[in-house]
This record gives structure tokens, sequence and C-alpha cells, in this order.
């Protein structure tokens, strides 16, 4: 267990959240494995131990692929979220990505964050009780350990839920370590069984999507920073999976941005190298940092990370995002010649 006495502050927490009466469990806007995985596990462990009413709700809309997921679970989204007594926040960065439903934070009833992204000590201060540790990969993995703590016995289902989250959160296991691993083989003990569960939870990729990223590469710039390589680019759609192509091109860091209703929506992903070599942060040193100054919120983890921006001028955003990654690297970026 990696935090033991965080682990089991979080337990008592809950347990005194239980008695407050009905609990609602959001995730951040759209959500994504991780945060569906938990939501699910952490959900039965409180209806299971603390007999608490659980309700459940995504903001905004989940992807194609969380839908498969949530209906492999059987987790189905509550109405009337706002009507609980108490919160649980799982897997969220920042108040904005609740979208609408940041009123929960100042309705006066009690709030908990449950996060591995250290940014939400900031910028949930005051609004919550906040339970985080960047020392883990997953909220999925701080739920497997607050299973342990609690002695809940997993179910094959619930297994399932933990696994896809540590998965796609190590980015499909690229940069787990051992702790991550030991847990990874302890959910295939309890009966997952990858292959199938992953056939079934990896989309194809559809024609728009394979269009999109060919777009991006095509519209390209690259950035040399030191001994790294910024390759940055401007698409409509397909933010994360453009930048995630960039990367398969032979980029160390990709930063793809488009417009979004009132300003600008950039997708950050870097490799393993990059991030091991320099300390960057892309969640805490460059998304949250880029939609501070520009009058939005960002945030994720350190190779993955997303910022919605107030200002509508996509290239400006871009080359803002590039300087602070040069800044941090301690490098000015130099535009090479296409």
């Amino acid at each position: 267990m990696r935090r033991k006495e965080l682990i089991g502050l979080l337990a008592n927490k809950l347990g005194e959240l239980s008695s407050k009466g009905t609990v609602a469990i959001l995730t951040h806007s759209g959500g994504d494995p991780d945060s569906i995985g938990a939501s699910y596990v952490l959900g039965n462990i409180l209806r299971s131990l603390w007999s608490a009413e659980v309700l459940f709700r995504v903001p905004s809309d989940p992807s194609s692929q969380l839908r498969a997921f949530m209906k492999r679970l059987s987790l189905d989204e509550s109405e009337s979220v706002e009507q609980a007594s108490a919160y649980v926040v799982v897997d969220c960065g920042s108040p904005e990505q609740l979208d609408e439903y940041m009123g929960i934070l100042e309705s006066g009833r009690e709030v908990v964050i449950i996060d591995h992204h250290s940014t939400s000590f900031e910028s949930f201060a005051g609004k919550g009780e906040v339970f985080c540790s960047d020392e883990y990969q997953s909220v999925c993995e701080m739920i497997f350990d607050l299973s342990q703590h609690v002695g809940y016995e997993l179910s094959p289902r619930e297994a399932e839920a933990l696994f896809a989250g540590i998965y796609y959160d190590t980015v499909r296991l690229s940069v787990a370590d051992q702790e991550t691993m030991r847990k990874i083989c302890h959910l295939t003990y309890l009966g997952v069984n990858p292959k199938d569960l992953l056939t079934e939870l990896e989309v194809k990729m559809d024609i728009s999507e394979r269009i999109a990223r060919l777009k991006s590469a095509a519209r390209m710039n690259i950035y040399r920073v030191g001994g790294w390589l910024i390759a940055t680019s401007t698409l409509g759609s397909f933010q994360s999976s453009s930048a995630r192509g960039l990367l398969n091109l032979g980029a160390h860091v990709a930063v793809v941005a488009g417009e979004y209703e009132e300003g600008t929506v950039v997708s950050l992903r870097a490799v393993k190298d990059f991030i091991e070599a320099t300390g960057v942060n892309l969640g805490r040193d460059i998304a949250a940092k880029i939609g501070e100054e520009m009058g939005g919120h960002g945030g994720g983890h350190s190779s993955a990370a997303r910022a919605y921006c107030m200002e509508k001028d996509v290239e400006k955003v871009l080359l803002r995002c590039v300087e602070l990654i040069g800044e941090m690297v301690g490098a000015p970026p130099e535009k090479l010649k296409p």
C-alpha cells in the first residue's frame, strides 16, 4: 500500500459521509476509465460497508467507449444528484471540470475530493476536503488500496473496473511501476481476462478520427527545445487522439488545439523519456498554467493533459504552450523549417 495513513483517513471520512444520507459520486467532465472504474467500486463499497444510498453522475456526456464500459459494469447514471446530502468528486483536477455541477461546491453540503493530481489541493482549497497523492498512478489504484484497508472482497467485475482504470491511466501500463504491476497481477488473479475486457473496450478508430489525425500531421509545426522535439497542430476535433498520433510520428511532446465554445481547447501528450528526463508535469506545469493565464482551467497527468482557455487565438495558445515547455526545460524553442 503506497499511502496507508492517507487511505485510513479516507476510509474514516467515507464512513462519516455515509451517515449523512444520500451520497452522490461525480467524475470529471466526460469521465474516463479511471474515474468510471473508481466510482463503480467506491459506490459498491459505500453500499456494502456503510449502507449508504449512492447516486452517480458523469458531468457532460461520456464517450461511446465509456458508455460501453458503463454498460459492461451495469453502471447507470442517476437523476437529481443535486438533491444528495453529500458528494464525492472522483479524479477531478479542478472545479471547472465539474461543468454543470460546479454549484455543489457552494451548496453548503459536504464535498470530498479523491484524486491523484497534485493540482487538486490548490484548486479545491476551501471548497472541499481533498484526499490526494500523486504517488498514485490512478484513482483506481487508490480505491484498490481502500478495498484492502477495509477488508472489502472485490468481485471479478469490480476487479475488471479497477484493472481498466489503472491500465488506461498508466498509458496501457507503459509507465506502470512495480507497485502498480503487483496490483494488476492481483486483479487478474481475481478473474480479470485482459484480452476479453480490452477487446470490448477498445473502440476501433472510425474514418473521421483517421482523417483528423492525418490533417493534424499535415498542419504540424515542429520546435526544438534543447534535445527535445515538440509538435504542434490545429484541429477542430479529436485533439487528444491526434496528439497521440504525433507522438507516434516521432515527437517527444505533442500539443494540438482547436476552437471550443468561446475559446480554445488544447490537448498535450508527452513520451515517457521526456517526462522522466525533464521532470515536467504537463498537467501541473503546462495545462494548469495556460488555463490560468488565459482565463480558463486545465490539468491532468504528467504525460497527458488538457486545458480550456478563453483566448480565441488558437495559434497564440499553442505558442504559449511551447514557451512554457521551453521555460520548464531551460532552453528557448527553435522553430524548424518545413
